[in-house]
């Protein structure tokens, strides 16, 4: 059979009936090819003809659980590996907040496969998505604490609670960061880093595949919190007002760099060059006043993969533009 010396007619004929029979009817290529005395390869070239000349169309029909249209825009805007859009506009906010760690559950499980090394964080959106994962029996990976531990009200959403929880869920290992999130010096902190139990879970960063992280905006700065006042100096102060916020513990300026405060100098955590060569930079968050910070932190490639709401999307896409 050869459509070449076909009229137009003819060939759109052929093609239709091809493409019924195939998408329509279920037929095999192997059993089109037999009924039109051809081979199977020849089938599947007319197949591609038929798409190719809009003879058939396919439409995928997606779940309305996501904005797959804001999705793409923030790919390609800010160079994004995943983005994660959800449809929570009419809403409540717990129930959004739900809704969105559950769409992050389902993306975790599939990126969290045996062995994995993934670096946790806190906060409520951390927590709605470590608590909705549905882990296999067992599944051996290791969750280590990104930061030392901070003073926070909630004991459910903090590092250490998600840590085992998520270790707990899989099976898996666990590494604590012993310690808290600032020391008194830089000194200080340098030696802290070489006790053994820090050591080994400042070890086990170095080899993380995925990070889940929230991000802070202006409003929880932690050069206005009163329980860091100890840890901030003077000059700290004076530059609070060139902070923007902060991703994975570090206070982050206007350009979206780690800000040069002394405070940034007294974290415990992971080193910022371990956690940037993690191939999953997972960042849960939402709500227009982060915005901002999350736009430059998306341009200076800090993290490559973003879950949030549609009018967070749309405002970090507003202010690109």
């Amino acid at each position: 059979m050869s459509v070449e010396y076909m009229s137009e007619k003819e060939k759109y004929e052929i093609l239709a009936e091809i493409a019924d029979m195939y998408y329509n009817q279920g037929k095999t290529q192997a059993e089109i090819a037999k009924y039109f005395g051809t081979n199977r390869f020849r089938v599947a070239k007319m197949l591609q003809d038929a798409r190719a000349e809009q003879v058939v169309e396919i439409h995928i029909h997606y779940s309305n659980e996501r904005n797959k249209e804001l999705e793409k825009e923030l790919k390609e805007a800010f160079g994004l590996s995943k983005a994660l859009v959800v449809n929570t506009q009419y809403i409540p906010y717990i129930d959004s907040l739900k809704q969105i760690g559950k769409v992050g559950a389902n993306y975790l499980s599939r990126l969290l496969v045996p062995d994995a090394v993934i670096g946790v964080m806190w906060g409520k959106t951390i927590h709605s998505v470590v608590s909705q994962l549905k882990a296999p029996a067992h599944n051996p990976i290791t969750a280590v604490q990104l930061t030392g531990y901070p003073s926070l009200n909630n004991p459910a959403i903090d590092p250490v609670e998600l840590v085992r929880l998520l270790a707990t869920s899989y099976n898996g290992a666990y590494r604590y960061m012993m310690a808290p999130l600032y020391v008194s010096s830089p000194e200080l902190k340098e030696k802290l880093l070489q006790e053994p139990v820090i050591r080994k879970a400042i070890d086990q960063t170095k080899h993380m595949d995925v990070v889940l992280s929230g991000i802070g905006g202006i409003s929880s700065l932690p050069l206005s919190n009163p329980a860091v006042s100890d840890y901030v100096t003077e000059d700290d102060r004076k530059k609070a007002a060139d902070s923007i916020g902060s991703l994975y513990g570090y206070v982050l300026d206007r350009d979206g760099c780690v800000a040069d405060l002394e405070l940034n100098k007294k974290l415990v955590a992971a080193d910022l060059k371990d956690v940037l060569a993690v191939p999953h930079r997972l960042v849960v968050a939402c709500g227009r006043h982060k915005a901002d910070v999350m736009r430059l932190a998306m341009e200076k490639g800090l993290f490559n993969e973003v879950l949030t709401d549609v009018d967070t999307a749309i405002n970090i896409l507003k202010k690109r533009k």
